[in-house]
């Protein structure tokens, strides 16, 4: 297997990479757009069997040759490989050590029981490409799940062409799968259970909805942004079930219906998931803790204030004000910050869903929260991203509000710009093993690289902004911008950014 960067050529492929991605990136914008443009409106659409599975076949292959081509970033690579090595060694007891960020969460880690199992079983060492496919084939297997998702909201709330539109869109482009075949993150898990809480958010299924939310808190740390989101949703319906109860007294199979279920589905949900996952925890804190107030503490509370930079290579406020790798003052505090944020977040959340009650509209405002929380969390990365845009494009398959386009391409441009460099700057771009890597690179963008953070920053936090001015429009008001038929680049481009509303 040729690497796509070795010694000499390091810095001429690495820079071809960059731009093969970029440029894959707005091919593949352009041909969404004229996609949507044709068939938003189309009310005839009929499903083929054969498109989707072509669909995920093409997304497959593409992801595999990256994943083989390029072994990731390797902080991330290597904690999915030690966790291979400390199974082969412990088996199942002792993996934790007392450090969330050091190692996988408890859901990646279930996960990577039986791919470990296999890779130790077939006697596969670090630097074979075996091994390496081990590792990003359950990513690989979960993007294409997030696509598969993806296609079924769209479905419901447009058509099966525009369906399939948004599924090739997921499929081959590098905003969704920079995560899984090249940087090898497990944030790609937790972004597919995010999906999958939004679908079953709006399908009003309060069980599966807070046990995928649960899933993505255990499955990386960026999992417990979604929390917010789901508590608005869940306990707004849970108190209006009880109300509902108390006013008409139903009684037998009544109690089962939408108007009075919640009541009992969201407690019953919310424990069964949160045992459900501390059970899963066993298998990797064995020999640690078994105190559950504990787990919950050290994976879900205490990462949120355990960061060692203001922003790291990621797209955020900090990196505007030069803040990109420097360490916070030792009084700086951590909590409060944290606290207050998160209080604003769920004050928006509040405001704009009590004013509509709109599920498609708590989807869009699940995908506000995580971009915000990427955009002014102070310990974001260059990876964190990847956990928000194909959120936005959910929310895209439910409002249906061009303009949700808008903020997911600026984004998506901007993420693949810096994490593909973030990446290449560090020396990862290549199937290089540990000890072949220059130890004299950092992983921290510096020097020239350093303007990429900062320009790209600039982007999405004005991406952002203008996000916040959609989702309280499309919230308050009702107002949405949809896409009306149009053929050819030239004419959907012209559709796309129109500014004639409706609603």
């Amino acid at each position: 297997m040729k690497y796509l960067s070795e010694s000499s050529p390091i810095i001429g492929s690495n820079i071809a990479v960059i731009i093969i991605l970029a440029l894959l990136t707005v091919a593949t914008i352009l041909a969404l757009v004229v996609a949507l443009c044709r068939y938003a409106e189309k009310k005839d659409a009929k499903k083929k069997l054969w498109i989707l599975p072509t669909v995920l076949a093409v997304g497959f292959v593409i992801r595999l040759i990256f994943a083989l081509c390029i072994r990731g970033y390797r902080p991330d690579y290597d904690m999915f490989t030690d966790m291979f090595d400390d199974l082969a060694a412990n088996g199942v007891y002792g993996y934790y050590k007392g450090s969330a960020t050091a190692t996988l969460y408890p859901v990646t880690y279930f996960i990577y029981l039986i791919f470990g199992g296999l890779s130790n079983a077939m006697g596969l060492s670090g630097d074979m490409v075996g091994k390496q496919f081990l590792v990003k084939l359950p990513m690989m297997l979960a993007d294409l799940a997030a696509a598969y998702c993806i296609y079924r909201l769209a479905c419901k709330y447009f058509n099966a062409y525009v369906g399939y539109a948004l599924a090739a869109f997921v499929c081959l482009c590098p905003i969704f799968f920079i995560g899984s075949a090249l940087w090898a993150t497990p944030i790609v898990f937790t972004v597919t259970f995010i999906l999958y809480a939004c679908y079953f958010l709006a399908r009003k299924k309060y069980a599966a909805t807070i046990a995928f939310a649960t899933a993505a808190a255990f499955s990386s740390k960026e999992g417990i942004y979604l929390f917010p989101v789901v508590v608005v949703f869940c306990v707004y319906h849970f108190v209006r079930a009880i109300i509902n109860i108390r006013r008409d007294g139903p009684s037998g199979k009544t109690l089962l219906s939408s108007d009075y279920c919640a009541a009992f589905t969201v407690p019953a949900a919310f424990i069964l998931s949160v045992l459900g996952a501390y059970l899963i925890g066993l298998f990797m804190f064995a020999g640690y803790s078994y105190n559950i107030f504990i787990y919950i503490y050290e994976f879900l509370l205490e990462p949120l204030v355990d960061w060692s930079y203001f922003t790291y290579n990621g797209l955020s406020v900090y990196a505007l004000f030069g803040q990109n790798g420097a360490e916070p003052q030792a009084r700086f505090p951590a909590w409060v910050f944290v606290g207050i944020f998160l209080a604003i977040v769920l004050a928006v959340v509040c405001v704009v869903y009590f004013t509509k009650r709109n599920r498609a509209t708590m989807v869009m405002l699940a995908s506000y929260v995580l971009v915000t929380l990427q955009i002014y969390y102070a310990g974001s990365s260059a990876i964190g991203m990847v956990s928000c845009l194909p959120v936005i494009l959910a929310a895209y398959a439910l409002v249906r509000d061009k303009r949700l386009l808008y903020v997911l391409f600026v984004m998506g441009l901007a993420f693949v710009i810096n994490s593909s460099v973030a990446l290449a700057s560090a020396g990862y771009m290549n199937n290089l093993l540990d000890h072949e890597l220059d130890a004299s690179i950092s992983t921290l963008m510096s020097d020239g690289f350093a303007a990429v953070p900062i320009v790209f920053s600039a982007f999405a936090f004005i991406a952002h902004l203008y996000y916040t001015y959609v989702a309280v429009s499309v919230g308050m008001s009702g107002q949405k911008r949809m896409l009306n038929e149009a053929h050819g680049i030239g004419d959907s481009l012209k559709e796309l950014f129109s500014a004639k509303r409706e609603g």
